[in-house]
C-alpha cells in the first residue's frame, strides 16, 4: 500500500519538527541572554545524587548531596574542567550519576526511541483516519441501489432467520 501525498507531507512535517527540536533541547541548558552561571551549579544540575533520594544534585539536601556539591566546588577551584569532574564521578558511582545517558552506542536508543515512537504513532493515526474518511465518503457517495444491497434486511435468508428468532422469543414470553 502506498501512502497518499497528504500522508507523506504530514510525515515530512513531523520529521522536520523533530529535527528542529533536538538542537533547541540541547540549548535549553544554556543560560538566557548570555548571563554567567555558577559553574558548580551548572555541573551539579546535570547530575543525580547517588544515594536513595534520587534528587538532582544541585537541589539535594542529603549528606551525600552536600558532600558531592562540595567535591565539585573543590575540583573546580583546583582547575579541573567539567568533563574531568564528571569522569571522576562516573568512575566512582557509575553512569547512574549522570542525569541522562550519553548519546553513544546502545544508549542512543533512549534518545531516539521517543521521537520514533511519536512519529510512528502519528503515522498510524494518519493512516487510520484517512481510511475512515475514505470509507465514509465511499458510503456517502455510493449509488442508491448499492446501499440497499449492504443492508442486513436485504438478505432473504437472514430475514427468515430473524423472523423465526422473533417468533421463538414471543413463544418464550407467553
Amino acid at each position: 500500500m502506498t501512502a497518499s501525498p497528504s500522508v507523506r507531507r504530514a510525515v515530512l512535517v513531523l520529521l522536520a519538527a523533530a529535527a528542529l527540536a533536538l538542537p533547541s533541547a540541547a540549548r535549553a541548558n544554556e543560560s538566557a541572554a548570555g548571563t554567567k552561571v555558577d559553574p558548580g551549579r551548572a555541573i551539579t544540575s546535570q547530575l543525580i545524587c547517588p544515594c536513595s533520594c534520587g534528587e538532582v544534585l544541585s537541589g539535594c539536601t542529603c549528606e551525600t548531596g552536600i558532600s558531592l556539591k562540595g567535591y565539585v566546588d573543590r575540583e573546580l577551584k583546583a582547575g579541573k574542567d567539567r568533563k574531568a569532574i564528571e569522569a571522576s564521578l562516573v568512575a566512582k558511582y557509575g553512569e547512574v550519576i549522570l542525569g541522562a545517558p550519553k548519546a553513544k552506542g546502545f544508549n542512543l536508543v533512549v534518545w531516539v526511541a521517543p521521537f520514533v515512537a511519536t512519529l510512528l504513532g502519528f503515522g498510524i493515526a494518519t493512516i487510520i483516519l484517512s481510511r475512515w474518511v475514505r470509507r465514509k465518503n465511499a458510503l456517502a457517495f455510493a449509488p442508491a441501489g448499492a446501499a440497499a444491497d449492504t443492508h442486513p434486511d436485504s438478505d432473504p435468508a437472514l430475514a427468515e432467520r430473524r423472523a423465526r428468532a422473533e417468533a421463538e422469543l414471543r413463544e418464550l414470553k407467553e
